[in-house]
């Protein structure tokens, strides 16, 4: 169960002279009429998945507000996860006028799964000591460094599982890092940053240095036209990486100063998703000048994985044992992996 609080207050300067008798009702049409005017998708809070123990109450004699109010959420087995709703409460006042633009008051609620109930699907098994080696490629398809460092190419079925991989590269344990960037270019990093031309079907082309002593930086991870690197204290560096496939240090910017508080970063959509010690995960949305805003908490209990990584809308995580698992991942809920 969760609780939605709300009250109905006294304008003015003044305490009420009297006591004011109030009730509280829903209407499912105010909804309807949220959606036309703003443009918005809301569903109206299904029967039975809320109780308001107090449909009437009194601003008293010399106050200025009822008490605050419960409504008692009950989503299970009635609102689908990440689906928007919408509960407008109305007051209407016995005696006294009520201010029409401040009489209603609508609470978005948006359901997530219980701790520990998230679904997931093992889509391959790949073996321990797989830290660090997921590489999302294009169409769905992942390329993961073998401990050989041979880099194998994993394609999906119709149900999103992994299917036997085919090699498409040997030699890369000299990387510490790599990363996919679209079009059409895998990037090794070590020491130096090393472009390769790659096809979709993952075969190489020509490549090249395009950046040297790069292991001043603890994690290095990509984002849109940006390579951003974390130091060791947590101060983090954007370098811009364009079309052409070079990275423009005149124009390099530092976005962070404590980011070293978390274990994983990496790209989604146009936020960055982080992974701290304990295992919170924490959305990063970025601005439209790939500028960090403030951060809101997403999750709990991913340290439960040794390596996540964003494959379009999904994550893919891998846990100890070497097994991959996906999550059909929505920013819009709360995952918490774990059950209390």
């Amino acid at each position: 169960e969760f609780l939605l609080k709300y009250n109905a207050f006294y304008g003015g300067m003044k305490k009420a002279g009297h006591r004011i008798s109030l009730s509280f009702v829903t209407d499912e049409t105010l909804v309807d009429e949220y959606n036309e005017k703003y443009g918005t998708d809301y569903l109206s809070l299904p029967v039975g998945s809320y109780e308001m123990p107090n449909l009437t109450g009194a601003i008293e004699s010399g106050q200025n507000s009822t008490p605050i109010f419960n409504v008692i959420l009950k989503p299970k087995g009635y609102l689908e996860p990440f689906k928007p709703y919408l509960l407008p409460i109305t007051v209407e006042a016995e005696g006294a006028p009520v201010n029409e633009a401040l009489q209603t008051v609508y609470f978005e609620v948006i359901a997530s799964f219980g701790p520990g109930e998230a679904p997931r699907e093992k889509i391959l098994s790949l073996g321990a000591d797989q830290r660090n080696l997921l590489i999302p490629f294009v169409d769905g398809k992942l390329i993961v460094r073998d401990e050989d460092g041979a880099l194998q190419l994993y394609a999906t079925d119709d149900a999103g599982v992994f299917g036997n991989p085919v090699q498409i590269g040997a030699g890369w344990q000299i990387f510490n890092q790599i990363f996919y960037f679209e079009p059409d270019r895998v990037v090794g990093i070590a020491t130096d940053v090393i472009q390769y031309q790659v096809d979709g079907n993952g075969g190489f082309g020509s490549s090249r240095t395009i950046g040297w002593g790069w292991n001043i930086f603890e994690k290095i991870f990509p984002y849109k036209h940006f390579l951003i690197g974390v130091r060791p204290d947590g101060l983090t560096t954007a370098y811009p990486y364009n079309e052409q496939g070079d990275l423009d240090g005149a124009n390099i910017r530092d976005i962070a100063s404590d980011w070293n508080r978390y274990e994983q970063l990496f790209a989604y959509g146009s936020s960055l998703l982080g992974i701290e010690a304990d295992g919170t995960l924490w959305q990063i949305p970025m601005s439209e000048t790939n500028m960090p805003q403030q951060r809101v908490q997403l999750g709990s209990g991913w340290d439960m994985y040794q390596s996540v990584v964003a494959s379009g809308n999904d994550l893919l995580a891998i846990d100890e044992s070497g097994d991959l698992w996906r999550y059909k991942f929505d920013v819009k809920g709360f995952w918490p992996l774990k059950a209390e």
